[in-house]
Protein backbone atom coordinates (compact mmCIF):
# COMPACT_ATOMS: atom_id res chain seq x y z
CA UNK A 1 0.00 0.00 0.00
CA UNK A 2 1.23 3.45 -0.99
CA UNK A 3 -0.01 6.83 1.19
CA UNK A 4 0.75 10.04 -0.13
CA UNK A 5 0.09 13.47 1.79
CA UNK A 6 -0.56 15.79 -1.24
CA UNK A 7 -0.83 19.40 -1.36
CA UNK A 8 -2.20 19.00 -4.44
CA UNK A 9 -3.35 15.97 -6.48
CA UNK A 10 -5.44 15.69 -9.61
CA UNK A 11 -7.14 12.62 -11.26
CA UNK A 12 -9.06 11.81 -14.80
CA UNK A 13 -9.73 9.54 -17.21
CA UNK A 14 -6.69 7.35 -19.34
CA UNK A 15 -7.64 7.24 -23.10
CA UNK A 16 -4.86 4.91 -23.28
CA UNK A 17 -7.51 2.27 -21.52
CA UNK A 18 -9.77 2.90 -24.77
CA UNK A 19 -6.83 1.39 -26.56
CA UNK A 20 -5.17 -1.40 -24.76
CA UNK A 21 -7.69 -3.06 -22.03
CA UNK A 22 -4.63 -4.09 -19.90
CA UNK A 23 -4.08 -0.09 -18.83
CA UNK A 24 -5.74 1.13 -15.88
CA UNK A 25 -8.61 3.25 -16.81
CA UNK A 26 -7.63 5.97 -14.24
CA UNK A 27 -4.13 8.07 -13.57
CA UNK A 28 -3.73 9.92 -10.54
CA UNK A 29 -0.91 12.44 -10.27
CA UNK A 30 0.37 13.54 -6.87
CA UNK A 31 4.02 14.83 -5.52
CA UNK A 32 5.39 14.69 -9.36
CA UNK A 33 4.28 11.23 -10.18
CA UNK A 34 2.11 9.51 -11.94
CA UNK A 35 -0.06 6.49 -11.21
CA UNK A 36 -2.37 4.18 -13.22
CA UNK A 37 -5.20 3.06 -11.37
CA UNK A 38 -8.16 0.59 -11.42
CA UNK A 39 -10.56 3.08 -9.18
CA UNK A 40 -10.55 5.47 -7.55
CA UNK A 41 -12.78 7.05 -4.64
CA UNK A 42 -13.28 10.33 -2.55
CA UNK A 43 -14.37 11.00 0.78
CA UNK A 44 -13.81 14.79 0.79
CA UNK A 45 -14.54 17.71 -1.02
CA UNK A 46 -13.09 18.36 -4.61
CA UNK A 47 -12.99 20.94 -7.44
CA UNK A 48 -12.56 20.74 -11.25
CA UNK A 49 -9.00 21.52 -13.23
CA UNK A 50 -9.67 22.56 -16.97
CA UNK A 51 -7.01 22.24 -19.33
CA UNK A 52 -8.17 23.50 -22.57
CA UNK A 53 -4.78 23.88 -24.32
CA UNK A 54 -3.43 20.36 -23.10
CA UNK A 55 -3.06 17.83 -25.64
CA UNK A 56 -3.80 14.68 -23.25
CA UNK A 57 -6.82 15.79 -21.11
CA UNK A 58 -8.82 18.72 -21.31
CA UNK A 59 -10.23 18.92 -17.58
CA UNK A 60 -9.46 16.64 -14.11
CA UNK A 61 -10.63 16.28 -10.56
CA UNK A 62 -8.72 18.00 -8.03
CA UNK A 63 -7.86 17.91 -4.35
CA UNK A 64 -5.64 20.10 -1.82
CA UNK A 65 -4.47 18.80 1.23
CA UNK A 66 -5.52 15.52 0.80
CA UNK A 67 -4.32 11.78 2.16
CA UNK A 68 -3.66 9.55 -0.78
CA UNK A 69 -3.79 5.92 -0.14
CA UNK A 70 -3.25 3.09 -3.49
CA UNK A 71 -4.15 -0.33 -2.04
CA UNK A 72 -2.23 -3.08 -3.20
CA UNK A 73 -5.50 -3.74 -5.29
CA UNK A 74 -4.76 -0.93 -7.26
CA UNK A 75 -7.41 1.40 -6.04
CA UNK A 76 -7.04 5.09 -5.14
CA UNK A 77 -8.44 6.63 -1.87
CA UNK A 78 -8.78 9.96 -1.25
CA UNK A 79 -9.32 11.59 2.01
CA UNK A 80 -8.44 14.90 3.93
CA UNK A 81 -5.00 14.67 5.28
CA UNK A 82 -5.06 15.38 8.70
CA UNK A 83 -2.25 16.10 11.27
CA UNK A 84 -1.67 13.13 12.70
CA UNK A 85 -1.44 11.64 9.42
CA UNK A 86 1.40 14.04 8.66
CA UNK A 87 3.12 13.28 11.68
CA UNK A 88 3.31 9.49 10.87
CA UNK A 89 4.09 9.59 7.37
CA UNK A 90 6.60 12.15 8.18
CA UNK A 91 8.26 9.70 10.97
CA UNK A 92 8.16 6.80 7.55
CA UNK A 93 9.32 9.10 5.35
CA UNK A 94 12.81 9.73 7.90
CA UNK A 95 13.20 6.58 8.52
CA UNK A 96 11.78 6.20 11.71
CA UNK A 97 11.20 2.81 13.30
CA UNK A 98 8.56 2.32 15.73
CA UNK A 99 9.29 -0.28 18.90
CA UNK A 100 6.63 -1.29 21.49
CA UNK A 101 8.12 -3.39 24.90
CA UNK A 102 6.68 -3.91 28.37
CA UNK A 103 7.12 -1.18 31.13
CA UNK A 104 8.93 -3.59 33.06
CA UNK A 105 12.07 -3.29 30.22
CA UNK A 106 12.11 0.86 30.20
CA UNK A 107 15.38 0.92 32.30
CA UNK A 108 16.81 -1.73 29.71
CA UNK A 109 15.60 0.26 26.97
CA UNK A 110 16.64 3.55 28.66
CA UNK A 111 20.28 2.33 29.18
CA UNK A 112 20.81 1.24 25.58
CA UNK A 113 19.38 4.10 24.71
CA UNK A 114 21.64 6.47 26.77
CA UNK A 115 25.16 3.75 26.09
CA UNK A 116 24.95 3.93 22.66
CA UNK A 117 23.92 7.46 22.03
CA UNK A 118 20.56 6.64 20.18
CA UNK A 119 18.02 9.33 18.92
CA UNK A 120 14.31 7.96 19.65
CA UNK A 121 11.15 10.17 20.53
CA UNK A 122 9.58 10.36 23.63
CA UNK A 123 7.84 6.94 25.31
CA UNK A 124 4.00 6.84 24.88
CA UNK A 125 2.46 4.57 27.63
CA UNK A 126 -0.19 2.43 26.97
CA UNK A 127 -2.17 0.61 29.34
CA UNK A 128 -2.88 -3.60 28.99
CA UNK A 129 -4.66 -5.82 30.88
CA UNK A 130 -4.29 -7.22 34.34
CA UNK A 131 -1.96 -3.86 35.35
CA UNK A 132 0.31 -4.74 32.63
CA UNK A 133 1.80 -1.90 30.19
CA UNK A 134 3.52 -0.72 27.22
CA UNK A 135 5.66 1.68 25.88
CA UNK A 136 5.66 3.43 22.25
CA UNK A 137 8.62 5.34 20.79
CA UNK A 138 10.14 5.52 17.54
CA UNK A 139 14.16 4.90 17.19
CA UNK A 140 15.20 7.75 14.37
CA UNK A 141 17.94 5.42 12.58
CA UNK A 142 17.37 1.60 11.75
CA UNK A 143 21.25 0.90 12.48
CA UNK A 144 20.19 1.73 15.87
CA UNK A 145 17.52 -0.77 16.05
CA UNK A 146 20.23 -3.68 15.03
CA UNK A 147 22.46 -2.25 18.36
CA UNK A 148 19.76 -2.68 20.55
CA UNK A 149 18.78 -6.15 19.22
CA UNK A 150 22.20 -6.56 19.71
CA UNK A 151 22.60 -5.51 23.25
CA UNK A 152 19.36 -6.60 24.72
CA UNK A 153 17.55 -9.83 25.10
CA UNK A 154 15.35 -11.34 22.31
CA UNK A 155 12.10 -9.98 23.17
CA UNK A 156 12.71 -7.76 24.80
CA UNK A 157 10.98 -4.71 22.19
CA UNK A 158 9.06 -5.61 18.67
CA UNK A 159 9.15 -3.20 15.83
CA UNK A 160 5.50 -2.38 15.15
CA UNK A 161 3.99 -2.35 11.67
CA UNK A 162 2.50 0.65 10.12
CA UNK A 163 -1.16 -1.10 10.04
CA UNK A 164 -1.11 -2.25 13.54
CA UNK A 165 -3.54 -0.01 15.84
CA UNK A 166 -0.62 0.32 18.30
CA UNK A 167 1.46 1.84 15.44
CA UNK A 168 -1.54 4.18 14.67
CA UNK A 169 -1.88 5.16 18.89
CA UNK A 170 1.34 6.96 19.14
CA UNK A 171 0.32 9.99 16.98
CA UNK A 172 -3.55 9.88 17.56
CA UNK A 173 -3.74 11.27 21.07
CA UNK A 174 -7.77 10.05 20.88
CA UNK A 175 -7.12 6.51 20.15
CA UNK A 176 -4.31 6.33 22.84
CA UNK A 177 -6.60 6.99 25.24
CA UNK A 178 -9.95 5.07 24.07
CA UNK A 179 -7.11 1.83 24.14
CA UNK A 180 -6.16 2.75 27.95
CA UNK A 181 -9.72 3.45 28.29
CA UNK A 182 -11.40 -0.16 26.85
CA UNK A 183 -8.37 -2.07 28.70
CA UNK A 184 -9.33 -0.25 32.16
CA UNK A 185 -13.27 -0.76 31.27
CA UNK A 186 -12.07 -4.42 31.07
CA UNK A 187 -10.11 -4.34 33.75
CA UNK A 188 -13.35 -2.86 35.89
CA UNK A 189 -15.74 -5.66 34.53
CA UNK A 190 -13.57 -8.79 35.65
CA UNK A 191 -13.49 -7.34 39.51
CA UNK A 192 -16.97 -6.72 39.08
CA UNK A 193 -17.18 -10.35 38.57
CA UNK A 194 -15.36 -12.53 41.01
Amino acid sequence: MLELACKEAVFHFNKKSLEDPTVPCWTVKAKGKTYYVDHVSANMPWSTKETPDSAHTKGAIKFKDALLTISDDNCAEFRPLTSIDLARLRAKDKGYTRIMFRQGYRGAISDVIQQHDIGFTPFKHLAGGCGSGFYICDIMDRDDVVMMNLSLPLGVFRVLQENESYYKAYDDPELLASMDADEIDYEEDEDDNP
